[in-house]
């Protein structure tokens, strides 16, 4: 990974609510995701950081240079692409792309290879002629990272969910320099190359955490939903290996368990033994409130381990 930076912030307060000011570098070839749903300051913070909405105070550089992002200079080095994107009513891809190509300064000649590049590489081919606003979420939102790519910025700001198809594409990106940060409503969401996660709560990034981190986190903290047919009695149901905190729901059980193969294991041992056939089975994955309880459990409020001079490059 190149050692280069490129998006800092400096002393930088997201509200004016945020306790501590969040010091950020990310690396060229790197994605960071800020993980939370809307009641989180996580889509405000991707605004932010694609200078598209004011901080409550503090700067936002590019480049080892320490480029403004507010200059001039800055324009065409970052590059927002949101969830909600659209056209005026019956523009088509290839209408789109071409004029995001000739707002990016490309010729026609060059326009026509890139635009074939593109239409190639983000699977577009069967829909160049259809209206961006009747395409399907995943083509939109196709469509609108592939005018994002045109200025070849430094840095990607991704409003998601996105479609799971744009994962090798974000891997291919990083791959070449660039950096991605991307907002995440869900864990489920998040590429498997992600190298951080910012897990935000309403007001503030509570915690930084590596994937790995992550994941261990969720193993620890999911919970499962069973239903059995015929229904299973609790006191058979209490009788499972390694379940935790059993509760009735309607017409099963939802408990923990600290693994997932083990515990698919003995649910289908428990049916088998007492003529039970499972009729549903269910992950539910820890809340955003649950990981930020989790990661900041040992945190005084307010002293919560953000960005350490050691984990900057991100």
């Amino acid at each position: 990974m190149d050692s280069s930076v490129q998006l800092s912030t400096e002393e930088l307060y997201i509200t004016g609510k945020s306790d501590e000011p969040l010091e950020l570098a990310v690396l060229a070839g790197s994605m960071i995701v800020l993980l939370g749903d809307d009641k989180t300051i996580a889509p405000n913070l991707a605004l932010v950081l694609a200078g598209r909405k004011p901080p409550a105070s503090g700067k936002i550089h590019l480049g080892d240079d320490n480029l403004d992002i507010k200059s001039n200079n800055a324009r065409g080095r970052v590059e927002y692409v949101s969830r909600d994107f659209s056209c005026p009513e019956g523009m088509t891809v290839s209408g789109h792309l071409s004029l995001a190509a000739a707002a990016a300064g490309y010729s026609r000649k060059d326009t026509r290879e890139i635009l074939s590049q593109l239409y190639s590489w983000c699977s577009l081919e069967r829909c160049m002629n259809e209206e961006v606003n009747e395409l399907s979420p995943d083509n939109r939102y196709l469509a609108a990272f592939a005018a994002a790519c045109l200025p070849i910025p430094d840095v990607f700001v991704l409003q998601g969910p996105f479609p799971d198809k744009l994962h090798p594409l974000l891997e291919d990106l990083c791959q070449g320099g660039c950096a991605v940060i991307a907002s995440l409503p869900e864990i489920q969401c998040i590429p498997q190359t992600t190298e951080r996660i910012a897990v935000c709560d309403s007001d503030d990034v509570r915690q930084i955490v590596r994937l790995q981190e992550l994941s261990d986190a969720c193993s620890n903290l999911m919970r499962l939903r069973v239903r059995f047919f015929p229904a299973l009695p609790r006191a058979v149901m209490e009788s499972l290996p390694g379940a935790k905190n059993i509760l009735a729901i309607d017409g099963g059980y939802e408990f923990h368990h600290p693994g997932l193969s083990a515990a698919v294991t003995n649910l289908v041992n428990l049916g088998r033994a007492n003529s039970r056939q499972i009729a549903g089975l269910e992950v539910k994955p820890p809340s955003n409130s649950e990981l930020v309880e989790y990661f900041t459990a040992d945190d005084e409020h307010g002293e919560a381990d953000l960005f350490c001079a050691e984990d900057l490059s991100i």
